[in-house]
This record gives C-alpha cells, structure tokens and sequence, in this order.
C-alpha cells in the first residue's frame, strides 16, 4: 500500500492514515462541482482513478456532463493509479496531473492524450496552481488540438515524429508559471485530424503552415517556437516562411536535411511508399518499449511506468489508420528533403533571421552529433550545444537542465527586445 502515511510514536511500523482515504472519496463527490461543461463539448469517455487502499472510482463525461460512479467499468479511456495523499493533492489543486506524472506519483493506462485532458475538464481546486485548457483550432479545415497553460509571452511546443503534445509535459509543466504554453498536436499525430496525405500535406512547408494558421486564429503575436526532433525542422520552416511571427526557435535534436538520407531522396521522390500505411502492422509492445527506450542515452533516468505508458500509446496509435499513412507520409517527407542547392536545407538555413538555440545529444541515435557543427557553420550567430550525457529527447531525459536552459534563453530574447 502507498497511501498517506505517518509515524506513530513509539512505533517502528507506518500505518495508513485513513483520513486521507476518507478525503479522497470526498474529493470525487465535489467533482460534480467543478465541472467545465464548455470544455467537453462532442467528448463521451469514462476514466478509472483508482486511489490505493481505497479502490477504483469511475468518472463518465458525456453529453456535456459528469457522473462519477464507485468500482472500474471495462475498457475505460484511461486509468489513473495513485495513492490518497497524491489525489486529495490533485483534487485540491496543489499540484496537477502532469507534475505527479513526471514525478512518479500517478501512473497511467490507456490513452494518454485523453488523460491529459481528464484534468482540463474541471475548474482548479481551491489551492489551485493553474488552469490547464484544451483548445480546439480550425485552420484551413483541420482541426489541431492543443493543451493550454499560463501567461506571458506565448510559447509553442512542437513535437516530434510519431510523437504527441505528451512527449512535452515535462517542457509545459515547466515553463507555464512564466509563460503562455502551447502544447500541440500536430496534424495527424495525437487528437488532432488526420488528413489524408494527398498533394503537398505533410510536408515540412504545409506542417508549418499549418502551425502558422494555429498562430493567427489563436490571436498570438511573436511567439517562441520550441520543436524536437521534427517539430524542430517545422519551427525552423516556419521561421523562414513567417518570420514576422516568430521571435525565436529552439530545437531539441532538431531534425535536418540528412546526409544519410541523400541517395534515397530520388526514389522517396518518385514513389509514395508511405501508402502502405493503408494495412496494419502490428508492433509488439516489446518492440516498441524497446524503441522508446532507445531514444534515451540513460532511460533509467525515467520512471518504467512512464516508459511503458509511452510505448502503449503508439501500440494503440498504430492500430489508427490515418496516424499510420501521417507518420510514414511525414517520414518520407523529411527523408526525401533536398540537403544541397539553392533551394536545399543547409542553403535556405543560412537565410534564417531569427534567433535560433540548438541542443544536441551525443548519444542521440536519430539525428547525429555532427549535425551540431554543420549548424554553427550555417548560423555563426546561433547558440549551439552539444550535450554529452542525453539522446533524442532531452525534454524527457534531463527536464531540469532542459528547462533551465529554456528560461535562461527566453528571457534573454524577451529582455532583448
């Protein structure tokens, strides 16, 4: 058991405190209470809390309304598993869901995007340290979802390939006290649409596009543009493309125009392999979690259950038709970009006008470490670094430093101004 807990005197043992479970059955009949009803517009799922030492608690939005139910139903959205003290935390708004996440203090099934957004549903708890929002946006007929928090100068956080808003928690939950952050599901990855990859649609230039739209119909001036992997070669084309809308990009092993890749870009050109996305494939979970796991120079730096949660959640991606043909559509996109040329990648870089920071990880195993000296050759003016302990998702493995490093730089280019 890992409820609440306290020393009694006089005692070596620890016993349960039971009326932390008792505050924890209180805090779901208040539920009702706080319900956001605006913000579950369309939405019909059910979510299982199950609070240690008291049992599992359903929790079925529908219909613009909520209903919380004792005991587990079958095949819920999400299941959230933590003890007393971290759920009486939660439901009185002393910390939140991304927090007690990332620090190991709720784990999660399911379908994490929706679990994310099971907190948005309610107004913050008395103590309350934020509003969490999810946004709907129309641009150009797609639908882009996002997660929402804080004020100041607006920051977008873009993620990478096959990825989702979630692989930016630790990023949102650490600079939305500062700022405006703007985690978002990019088109055809997480809840947003998924359009079929006809014409110029998941190309690097339509993806930018795409998030420039979301920029203006979101009324955001000047924004910080903060992309791993692809979602780093989208802010840098969205720089070059409006550059009048960006005050700065930042790229977590941002993905570039790969050498490696160079000898195939004739024949990912030619044909459009990324229609096989039409079958299946199924991927075994060890597959996965072994792949997840890869993307990390030390994954003992985050917790099994997060790992496991990642990896479940492009299991249950894979089995979605539309996120199959985005990713390998987006996948021979960045695979077939021209690296040289007028109007190659290294040529039009050296054209940027913003602000850009790159990090780079010595042991990332997607987008190599010499990546980072071919950018200082493109960009003098650039802050490039090359850390040594991290892989591809510093943001994840180091959220810390990556945090700190982003503060430090934001504030720079904002006092700047």
């Amino acid at each position: 058991m890992t409820t609440l807990r306290h020393a009694v005197p006089g005692v070596g043992d620890l016993v349960a405190a039971p009326d932390r479970l008792a505050e924890a059955g209180a805090s779901f009949l208040r539920m009702a209470e706080r319900f956001r009803p605006e913000e579950a517009a369309d939405l019909e799922a059910t979510w299982v809390v199950d609070v240690e030492g008291r049992g599992p608690t359903s929790i079925h939005v529908r219909d613009g309304r909520c209903l919380v139910s004792p005991g587990a139903v079958e095949a819920p959205a999400a299941t959230l598993t933590t003890d007393a003290e971290t759920w009486v935390e939660l439901a009185e708004g002393h910390t939140d869901g991304i927090r007690a996440f990332l620090a190991g203090r709720l784990s999660v099934t399911g379908d994490l995007n929706l679990a994310l957004r099971l907190e948005t549903l309610f107004h913050p708890g008395p103590g309350g340290r934020r509003a969490i929002e999810t946004r709907h946006t129309q641009v150009r007929g797609t639908t882009i979802e996002s997660v929402v928090a804080g004020t100041g100068t607006p920051v977008l956080l873009l993620h990478g390939l096959g990825a989702s808003k979630v692989s930016f928690l630790p990023t949102f939950d650490g600079l939305a006290d500062e700022h405006e952050v703007h985690a978002l599901d990019l088109p055809g990855f997480g809840k947003s649409d998924r359009p079929l990859p006809a014409g110029r649609r998941y190309t690097m230039a339509w993806m930018a596009d795409q998030v420039h739209g979301y920029i203006v119909r979101n009324r955001l001036r000047q924004v910080h543009l903060v992309g791993n992997s692809m979602g780093g070669r989208i802010a840098i084309e969205l720089a070059l493309r409006h550059p009048d809308s960006v005050r700065s990009v930042v790229g977590l092993g941002a993905a570039v125009a790969f050498d490696e890749y160079q000898r195939l870009g004739h024949v990912l050109r030619l044909l459009q392999p990324h229609w096989a996305g039409v079958a299946p494939f199924p991927m075994r979970m060890a597959w996965v979690e072994g792949m997840v796991r890869d993307l990390f120079h030390d994954p003992s730096r985050v917790p099994a259950a997060n790992l496991r949660a990642a990896a479940e959640e492009v299991v249950e991606m894979l089995g979605d038709r539309g996120y199959r043909l985005a990713l390998l559509a987006c996948a021979r996109r960045l695979g077939c970009e021209r690296a040289t040329g007028r109007r190659g990648y290294w040529h039009r870089l050296r054209q940027l006008s913003v602000p850009t920071f790159w990090i780079f990880g010595r042991h990332d195993s997607l987008v190599h470490h010499r990546y980072a000296a071919r950018v200082e050759d493109a960009l003098p003016s650039a802050r490039v670094e090359l850390w040594e302990d991290v892989g591809h998702v510093p943001q994840f493995e180091v959220p810390d430093r990556t945090n700190e490093a982003l503060h430090d730089w934001l504030d720079r280019i904002d006092d700047a101004r």
